[in-house]
């Protein structure tokens, strides 16, 4: 049973019947008030980019016997010069048993259509929203009408609540008049399966520490 659960900043680990990843670990101490949670087990792990709040593999133990996770890849710029100032950063799709999910990583900027054709009508987009070091909550809602994701959960933002992430202005709030549909989940784990028939965006407010 497929299961994503919340690492903090844009990191999750995914759960699926055949393997278990981790998307973007993070360094200790890259992130304000905030530290990778300890043991955490994958058979792989992805980066979108190398920057230190996106690559600490190291904080990951790979099980015993490593496998081979394939996934639709996507190059679009870190930011909003084609990639001058912050490099490239790698939109991932994985097909987690029977739900297409995409992690953004670092998006920097809304990509041409043709480029998101591949991820139109996924299950679930995680997307960050920081909107200094990735796009906004406007330009998430751009991308949003481009490829029509059934559910739409915000990454990489400051969370309240903890005090923890990068200052934004509690851009969460913007998120919410984007996506007025929105459903917050008192957790940081959610079933796949639990949410076949749901359609919106969801905010979690938890994260694992």
């Amino acid at each position: 049973m497929g299961s994503i659960i919340y690492l903090g900043h844009a990191s999750f680990l995914i759960k699926a019947k055949d393997f278990q990843i981790v998307l973007d670990p993070y360094r200790d101490e890259s992130v304000p008030n905030m530290a990778f949670p300890k043991g955490i087990e994958a058979d792989a792990v992805f980066c979108s980019h190398h920057h230190f709040d996106h690559d600490a593999t190291n904080l990951v133990k790979i099980k015993k016997d490593p496998m081979v996770v394939k996934g639709v890849r996507v190059a679009v710029p870190h930011d909003r010069d084609g990639g001058i100032k912050r490099g490239m950063n790698t939109i991932r799709m994985f097909d987690v048993d029977g739900y297409k999910v995409v992690h953004m990583g670092d998006t920097g900027c809304v990509p041409e259509p043709e480029d998101l054709k591949c991820l139109e009508n996924c299950d679930i987009l995680l997307a960050p929203i920081n909107g200094f070091f990735t796009i906004n909550p406007q330009e998430l809602k751009q991308i949003v009408d481009i490829i029509k994701p059934r559910i739409v959960i915000p990454m990489h933002y400051f969370m309240e609540e903890y005090q923890s992430g990068y200052p934004d202005n509690n851009i969460i709030n913007d998120f919410k008049k984007e996506f007025p549909d929105y459903k917050e989940l008192n957790t940081y784990e959610i079933d796949l399966d639990e949410l076949k028939d749901y359609s919106g965006a969801l905010i979690l407010k938890r994260y694992l520490q």
